[in-house]
């Protein structure tokens, strides 16, 4: 358990694609380089070989979170199957790209609040 806002070196191993108020909201599955197991992980196959139930566990919690707060179970794209290392990586690198035109104000990013 990290603190918020802690910066730590992860190794990509896929990603989810939540769907928030009619947007992609990407969730990243990764492992921390330093973990004693990180050597076994290199793909989202690895997580279903080594660990069996983490993803549908991890699919359930996003699936329900705020349901407390009354609000309806999220919903996902892809039909909530968990994308490869590589997929995420394109996404890493599009949104990326994307955050970087918008620093160098080459797109509007509309208004921060």
């Amino acid at each position: 358990v990290f603190s918020r806002g802690e910066v730590i070196h992860v190794k990509i191993l896929g990603i989810l694609a939540l769907i928030d108020q009619g947007e992609t909201d990407w969730k990243l599955i990764a492992i921390n380089v330093n973990d004693p197991e990180a050597s076994k992980f290199h793909d989202i196959g690895d997580v279903k070989k080594f660990k069996p139930g983490y993803l549908e566990a991890t699919l359930n919690w996003f699936r329900f979170y705020k349901v407390p707060e009354g609000k309806p179970e999220n919903q996902f794209a892809f039909n909530g199957e968990f994308k490869n290392k590589a997929f995420a990586l394109e996404v890493i690198k599009s949104t990326h790209e994307c955050w970087k035109a918008l620093l160098m104000k080459k797109c509007d990013g509309g208004a921060i609040n």
